[in-house]
C-alpha cells in the first residue's frame, strides 16, 4: 500500500470509514495486532537490558532513551510501508549506545558529571542555598511544597537537602527541635497561628537564616533579603 498527501477535496466529515479507519484496509488493522504484540516483546526485552533504572526514576540520557523509544515502536507498529525488522534494529542499536555510554560515564567521573550531571546541596542547616535553587531552577514554593509532602513544617529542622542527579529528593533532618522559617502558608491563618512562635530571634523571610532579636542585620547575610519575620520552634503545631 502507498501513502500519499490527502488533498482538502479529499477530506469529508461525512466520511465514516476514512475518520475511523483512515487510508489503510480494515486488514491492516490484524496487521497492527501482530505488529504490536511483536514490538512489545522486543522492547520488554530492550528496557530489561537497559537496566532497573529504566523503571524507576529516570536521568537525563534514560529518560533521551524512553522517548526514543516510543518514537520507535510508533512506526514499527502503525505504518505499512516500515517493516518490523527495521523498527527492532533501531532499538537494538539504542541498547547498545545506552550501554556504551553507561561503561564510559562509569568509568570516567567528569563525563558522567557533564551527561547526567551534578548533585545540588538546596537546604543546608536549615538554610535555602539560594544560588544552587537559582542554578536548577527551582523555587521556594518548590522546595517548601516538597517539604510540606514529607510533614516537614519547619525549614529550621532539615539538615539536608539534596537534589540528586535523578531529578529526586533526599532529606536529612535533626533530631533535636530547632527553630527555623515556617513553611506553612500564611494564607491558612488558623494552621500558620497554631505554630510556636521563638520571641528572641528572627529568621530571613526568603532563605530561614537565624539571627538573634538583638542582632538582625539590614540585609540577610545570606540572600541580601531585608524581610525578617518570626521563627517557629521545632516540627510541632499546638494542639
Amino acid at each position: 500500500m502507498r501513502s500519499y498527501i490527502m488533498e482538502k477535496e479529499d477530506i469529508h466529515l461525512d466520511d465514516v470509514y476514512r475518520i475511523l479507519f483512515g487510508n489503510a484496509p480494515v486488514l491492516f488493522l490484524v496487521e497492527i495486532i501482530i505488529r504490536s504484540v511483536i514490538t512489545y516483546i522486543i522492547l520488554l526485552a530492550v528496557i530489561k537490558g537497559l537496566g532497573k533504572r529504566m523503571s524507576g526514576q529516570l536521568s537525563f540520557t534514560e529518560m533521551g532513551v524512553m522517548l526514543m523509544l516510543g518514537a520507535i515502536v510508533s512506526s514499527a507498529m502503525q505504518i505499512p510501508e516500515r517493516g518490523i525488522i527495521e523498527g527492532c534494529f533501531v532499538l537494538v542499536l539504542v541498547l547498545i549506545i545506552q550501554r556504551v555510554l553507561t561503561r564510559f560515564m562509569f568509568k570516567s567521573p567528569k563525563l558522567e558529571d557533564k551527561v547526567l550531571g551534578q548533585m545540588y546541596v538546596l537546604v543546608k542547616d536549615g538554610i535555602l542555598q539560594t544560588n544552587e535553587l537559582s542554578k536548577e531552577y527551582v523555587s521556594r514554593n518548590q522546595i517548601f511544597s516538597i517539604l510540606r509532602a514529607k510533614n516537614v513544617i519547619n525549614l529550621g529542622m532539615v539538615k539536608r537537602l539534596y537534589l540528586e542527579t535523578s531529578g529526586a529528593f533526599t532529606m536529612y533532618m535533626y533530631n533535636k527541635e530547632r527553630p527555623g522559617l515556617s513553611l506553612l502558608p500564611r494564607e491558612d491563618e488558623d494552621l500558620f497561628n497554631a505554630q510556636y512562635l521563638v520571641t528572641d530571634k528572627k529568621v530571613c523571610n526568603i532563605c530561614g537564616q537565624l539571627y538573634e532579636q538583638t542582632k538582625v542585620p539590614d540585609a540577610c547575610g545570606n540572600c541580601h533579603s531585608k524581610e525578617f519575620v518570626q521563627p517557629v520552634s521545632g516540627n510541632s503545631l499546638h494542639k
